[in-house]
């Protein structure tokens, strides 16, 4: 359930898109298990920046649905390259695509493939048609100093002309700035704007340490700015500072999940070690990392994997006595990562006021991968050890989170999840004892 951002009236809201996907789920014999709404959301946007259609995905792959539904098919796609994506995702898990004023979008056959094709480059056309429309007006109000887009950061406000001034919080977002420069991180500077009763995330605050509206400079596409729309914030010399702090953030925080950062599940595509994420922000799933070029990422829901993971424990440890010993390579292999730490933070320190950054990100990128590279050989190491302890299925729960995620590594080699749907999809590989 998609909405774009509208000028008055909306014809087509949200309330009758939700009212057009029950119909449709009670017509067809669907059993509608979650409406996944998109506001303010582009339908000609990547898939990473569809939160409502990127979790559909992610249900789809992990077994958990076998339909994605909505109600007009441009609300499904106003983009050919996300269409194509999403199809091949969701027919090679085994799923479908439905919408309620074309019925089924399917590539299986030959006309099936036609059809889907050609609604799907008409919503694009009409997509770009309507941008094209917008482009105009929008370079007259840039050139007027008003900012053709809808919200503002909290220092700045519309006047009733609609040109940009400075909101009485400025003074918050100059102190932020100096606290920048002084060294604090972003997490550090959004806690200080949240004390201040200005929530904002921590991606949200790096956008606002770049953005040229610090300078009052308004732009819109590539090639036509207004210079001085406004008064600034700062001045040149110091925007300039800003962007070249560089603070070490350090090791990040463990997560919860029982299996994050154990190394034991593995992308069944390019064997890559699966990371915790989530979708919409409330939905854990474990994913193939979003770098490198794997051509067929891996997505699966984090309890359905945990618990495939824990079942196959809970079998090898049935009746048998759980053993390791800490090896003398562990201590050897952490005091490895201690140094390679030691040096990223030491040159992340020197090249904090360089000029020129070319060179100095290049050996950032040399130490951090050291880093890493020790780092995953003190884990497979450890993984190898575990506490001596005598375990009955029974008493599983009985042990804390560090004493599951050990038995983890003492029993499992890898658990490597396939493209797919369903819990078939994983392949447990037992330690070798």
């Amino acid at each position: 359930m998609r909405q774009s951002r509208q000028v008055g009236d909306d014809p087509v809201s949200p309330t009758e898109q939700r009212q057009r996907i029950e119909a449709a789920c009670e017509r067809e014999g669907f059993k509608l298990l979650d409406v996944l709404p998109e506001i303010d959301v582009s339908g000609g946007a990547p898939l990473k920046r569809r939160p409502g259609l990127s979790r559909a995905v992610a249900m789809v792959e992990a077994g958990e649905a076998d339909v994605i539904v909505v109600a007009y098919f441009d609300r499904l796609f106003r983009s050919v390259k996300v269409q194509a994506e999403v199809a091949q995702r969701v027919e090679e898990a085994g799923g479908g695509l439905f919408a309620a004023d074309v019925g089924e979008v399917s590539s299986d056959t030959a006309s099936g493939w036609v059809t889907s094709s050609v609604l799907g480059v008409v919503a694009e056309y009409q997509r770009r048609t309507t941008r094209e429309r917008t482009v105009e007006a929008k370079r007259r109000a840039v050139a007027r100093g008003v900012a053709p887009f809808p919200r503002l950061p909290f220092y700045l406000r519309r006047q009733k002309d609609g040109r940009i001034e400075h909101d009485p919080k400025v003074e918050l977002m100059r102190e932020a700035i100096r606290m920048r420069l002084d060294g604090a991180t972003i997490a550090a500077v959004r806690d200080y704007l949240r004390r201040q009763r200005v929530t904002i995330s921590y991606h949200g605050v790096q956008s606002l340490f770049g953005s040229r509206l610090l300078l009052g400079e308004l732009h819109f596409g590539d090639d036509m700015h207004n210079l001085r729309a406004f008064d600034p914030v700062v001045d040149l010399e110091t925007w300039r500072r800003l962007q070249r702090v560089v603070v070490p953030r350090g090791r990040r925080a463990k997560s919860e999940r029982l299996l994050a950062r154990l190394g034991v599940l593995r992308c069944g595509t390019c064997g890559s070690r699966m990371v915790v994420g989530t979708s919409q922000g409330q939905y854990a799933l474990y994913r193939c990392p979003p770098v490198g070029d794997c051509p067929r990422r891996v997505t699966i829901a984090a309890e359905a994997a945990e618990r495939a993971v824990v079942e196959a424990v809970q079998e090898l440890l049935a009746g048998i006595e759980g053993k390791a010993s800490v090896e003398g390579g562990v201590e050897e292999a952490r005091a490895e990562v201690d140094r390679c730490q030691e040096a990223l933070d030491a040159a992340i320190r020197a090249f904090a006021g360089l000029e020129d950054e070319a060179a100095a990100r290049e050996r950032l990128q040399e130490l951090r991968a050291a880093r890493d590279k020790a780092r995953e050989r003190h884990d497979d190491l450890l993984a190898a050890s575990a506490p001596a302890i005598t375990l009955r299925v029974g008493d599983w729960n009985l042990l804390t989170v560090d004493e599951r995620r050990a038995l983890i590594r003492a029993v499992i080699e890898r658990a490597v999840v396939s493209p797919g749907r369903g819990l078939d999809r994983i392949t447990i590989e037992p330690r070798r004892q």
